[in-house]
């Protein structure tokens, strides 16, 4: 699933597979014929999305919602 879902992404162009038996390496070539729905996309791109570093987390927990709207969600 993890290479399905990265050929789903298109800024990636190059997946670098690392198997060593025959099952593993037609596993892995199986991820070609995957295709995961937006829903499925948007659930792991949500589960893989990197915490914020400071002072990014520290901003969105304190700024008020209209000065969040504002600055258009940047926070």
């Amino acid at each position: 699933m993890a290479l399905g879902w990265l050929l789903a992404k298109p800024f990636v162009s190059t997946i670098l597979l690392g198997a060593s038996k025959m099952s593993q390496l037609a596993d892995n070539l199986g991820a070609s014929d995957l295709h995961l729905t937006t829903d499925e996309l948007g659930q792991l791109d949500s589960a893989t999305a990197p915490t914020p570093l400071y002072p990014q987390w520290f901003q969105e927990k304190t700024l008020d919602a209209k000065l969040k709207e504002a600055l258009g969600q940047r926070y």
